[in-house]
Parts: structure tokens; C-alpha cells; sequence
């Protein structure tokens, strides 16, 4: 906010324009708010907040734009979030877009195969997922998207923890 005072002249009214514009500029949170799909570069961003609505599909909350070597990114300032998932057809998960903590529920039936692809899109370094499998059925489960290849199997009742490295793209943990 630039306050202005009649009778200041034109050299005077450029100058609080100029620091109230630097103000902003170096303030530690965008002004503004965002989606996601809308966040500015991170790369031109470092160490600053931007405010987005729809974090993790529903949650309005800070994210930081951060840098590892050349890499910059923006990553969620509380990176959990769990939330029961409806599984009704393949999906894929997007660190920033889907929970990081999943409780999958539906029914799969025989001979069916759904399959949880880990995107890496908007993945950072550290981004997690964790899945449980409640799902009911006679059907199967499976993961892609690691970087061993192929499809894991994920076991009704079963729980698997996932973490994205930046050299070698997601990995099981456990």
C-alpha cells in the first residue's frame, strides 16, 4: 500500500511506488493465490511461499520453492495428508495433487487388475506416498511408475511406502 500525500511531488510519488514494489517483491510469501497447475517457476522463486487451493486435490496450504543442485521445485511446507480414495479405475498419483498418505477402498473383481501409476510430474525430492490397500474383491492391485520397472503387487490389507528420488526416479520402501 503506497500512501499518498497531496502536494508531493512527481520524483517523490515514483520513489514510494518504487520501495513499495520492492517490498513486495522480496516479501517471503507470492502475492496472489494458486493452484498447482498455476504456480510460478520455482527457479525464480527460491526460498519463497506461494499460497495454493487445491493442495493435495483439496487443501488450501503453503508451498516452498526449493533448489537441490540444479533442480528447483516446489514442495508442500506439511507434506502429509491422508484421505480415504475410492478406487474404481487405473489412477495415477501426483506428488501435490494426490494424498501422500492413501486408504484405498472399492472392489476390484475377478480377473480385474487396477493399476496406481507414480507420476513424476511435480515430484521432488522426498515426496511420498503411502497405500494401504482396503479394497475388497477378488481382482488385483498393482503399482507402476517405480524405477525397477514393471508392476508391483500390492496385497488386499497390504501397506507400501514409496519416495522419490531425483537421480533415480519413485522407490519402494517398504
Amino acid at each position: 500500500m503506497v500512501l499518498r500525500v497531496q502536494g508531493l511531488g512527481p520524483a517523490i510519488l515514483a520513489a514510494q511506488e518504487a520501495a513499495a514494489t520492492a517490498v513486495a517483491g522480496s516479501s517471503a510469501i507470492l502475492d496472489g493465490v494458486f493452484t498447482v497447475d498455476t504456480l510460478p517457476d520455482p527457479a525464480a522463486n527460491v526460498d519463497r511461499y506461494a499460497r495454493v487451493t487445491d493442495l493435495f486435490g483439496s487443501t488450501r496450504d503453503l508451498v516452498l520453492a526449493a533448489k537441490t543442485g540444479s533442480l528447483a521445485y516446489w514442495k508442500p511446507v506439511r507434506p502429509i495428508f491422508a484421505a480415504t480414495v475410492p478406487v474404481a479405475a487405473d489412477m495415477t498419483l501426483t506428488a501435490l495433487k494426490s494424498p501422500s498418505v492413501m486408504f484405498l477402498t472399492g472392489a476390484v473383481g475377478t480377473g480385474v487388475t487396477r493399476t496406481l501409476t507414480l507420476s513424476q510430474a511435480l515430484a521432488y525430492p522426498g515426496a511420498s506416498f503411502e497405500v494401504r490397500n482396503d479394497m475388497t474383491g477378488l481382482g488385483a492391485l498393482k503399482l507402476a511408475g517405480l524405477n525397477v520397472g514393471g508392476l508391483l503387487s500390492l496385497a488386499f490389507g497390504g501397506t507400501q511406502r514409496f519416495f522419490f528420488d531425483a537421480a533415480t526416479g519413485w522407490k519402494q520402501f517398504s
